[in-house]
């Protein structure tokens, strides 16, 4: 397609205004020509029952002097006082024009050349016609029989042309003037009548680039009614109407959210002293108690391993309320190719199962982020990699620095997360399905925390999955980019401010 093409765009695309416009000045100019047509053949007829008047008058006074000069034998004359210019007179006798003249305007009379005299041959009697005869143009003529001899008068209609040619063009210079100051005026009027139109597209795209997924919605905007009697007035009333509608159940919603985080927060703080209570009373009686049977020992052993894992659960449902409110994360220089180095020994030591290739830059990485969090993030992503992919899958651990972020890449060869997870994969308690998941279970926290602390360090992750190869790609921006700023206009670092 060309750009010319592209260009090209259907009446059904075109805007508001843009339609209204051609609309309106499409029926102006349709009735301008109409009356311009009209115009133009009402003068015409007006003008040609002058020269039909004109012309029958002459015909009978030629008529009359033709029957004379028959009677007396002598020549038709021709008074150039009582003939207008330009008329034609001629004698047709026998089937043949035997003589023909046209009377200038200084009366003298000159020849009609042989081709207009075949014109004039056979007009019928009495019956007017328009002929248009070499040099001399277009001419109305009528034919009278005196006898055995016909004779033929005409008037030139080049006058009466060159009149409708004059109308016809003043008529299309002011139609076209006319035209183009209505477009003009039409525009104004159009864009006026429409400027609340305007003002309610302009509220609801600044409404629309606001963040309305979570947290604190201000829906300030609201469109200034003019006319609150006209249909867009009340239009215009009845959104301001539905914006008020949406801001207050935005506000419930976050004032629910609130309360839910709160909740949440204060739940999981109360709860780790009551199982760090029952984690010790249970380790306390299984290890001083010689008087246990081998199955109560067994019974106090996994209450530790759940009171275990519920703890582990409760930090992490913490740790998620923490961040949620904007806390927990505490900017700082953070050397990540050492970081990465750790958790992946870390990592090892953990899963021998599970062998781990490390790849790494020559020059260190350094980024700005809290060391512990985000060595919560290396360590959550190895270990997910570590429960839900088979003994024996090889891992690989990617760390670089681009221009404006570091880049870590943890990836293994396990059989992949389906399609339909993938999409949810980072939401809070999300669980795959049995070749992804553990053999015990698992809280379906860890990557969401994982994301979490990554936007919370203003970065992003990405997830790319397939049979035989999932990726999780992270990145952080880089310390030289945040402190270099804050160091030059002794600001705060655009990280710090944010947290």
């Amino acid at each position: 397609m060309t750009q010319q093409a592209r260009r090209i765009q259907k009446p059904s695309s075109w805007s508001l205004r843009r339609r209204l416009l051609v609309v309106v000045a499409a029926l102006f100019a349709l009735l301008t020509a109409a009356v311009a047509i009209a115009s133009v053949m009402t003068m015409r007829f007006v003008l040609e029952s002058r020269v039909d008047e004109q012309l029958m008058q002459l015909a009978d006074r030629t008529a009359v002097d033709v029957q004379r000069a028959v009677e007396t034998g002598g020549q038709a004359l021709v008074d150039p006082r009582t003939t207008p210019t330009g008329a034609l007179f001629a004698i047709e006798q026998g089937g043949e024009i035997t003589e023909a003249k046209i009377i200038t305007h200084l009366g003298s009379q000159l020849a009609l050349p042989v081709a207009g005299k075949q014109d004039l041959v056979g007009l019928e009697s009495d019956r007017r016609a328009n002929v248009t005869l070499p040099t001399y143009g277009a001419y109305r003529v009528v034919a009278h029989d005196v006898g055995d001899v016909r004779v033929i008068v005409g008037l030139s209609m080049g006058e009466t042309n060159q009149t409708l040619a004059a109308l016809a063009f003043i008529i299309a210079v002011s139609a076209l003037a006319a035209v183009i100051l209505v477009l003009m005026l039409g525009d104004m009027i159009i864009r006026r009548a429409l400027r609340p139109l305007t003002a309610m597209i302009a509220t609801t795209e600044r409404i629309s680039q606001l963040p309305l997924a979570s947290g604190d919605v201000q829906l300030t905007n609201r469109v200034r009614i003019e006319e609150p009697a006209s249909e867009v007035g009340r239009v215009q009333e009845s959104m301001n109407r539905m914006l008020t509608h949406i801001e207050e159940a935005f506000d419930a919603r976050a004032l629910s959210e609130r309360r839910v985080r709160q909740f949440v927060a204060d739940a999981s703080h109360e709860l780790r002293t009551p199982l760090a209570a029952v984690r010790g009373y249970a380790e306390v009686t299984r290890k001083h108690d010689t008087t246990l049977q081998p199955q109560a020992k067994e019974s106090l052993e996994r209450i530790e391993a759940a009171a275990h894992r519920m703890q582990a659960l409760v930090d992490d449902l913490l740790l998620l309320a923490r961040l949620d409110e904007g806390r927990d994360v505490d900017l700082r220089e953070v050397d990540l190719s050492l970081l990465v180095v750790e958790a992946v020994a870390d990592a090892q030591a953990a899963g021998r199962e599970h062998p781990i290739a490390l790849e790494l830059p020559e020059e260190p990485v350094v980024v700005a982020g809290d060391l512990l969090r985000l060595q919560q993030v290396i360590a959550n992503l190895l270990a997910n990699a570590r429960v839900h992919t088979p003994d024996g899958t090889p891992i690989d651990v990617r760390l670089r620095a681009e221009e404006h972020h570091a880049v870590v890449d943890v990836v293994d060869a396990g059989p992949g997360i389906p399609d339909g997870l993938q999409r949810s994969v980072f939401e809070r308690f999300a669980r795959g399905d049995s070749s992804r998941s553990r053999a015990t279970g698992s809280s379906g926290l860890g990557l969401a925390i994982v994301k979490a602390l990554v936007e919370a360090h203003q970065g992003s992750i990405l997830l790319e999955s397939e049979p035989g190869r999932t990726a999780f790609t992270i990145r952080l921006p880089l310390w030289a980019e945040v402190a270099a700023p804050a160091a030059e206009g002794g600001a705060e670092s655009p990280l710090q401010s944010a947290v």
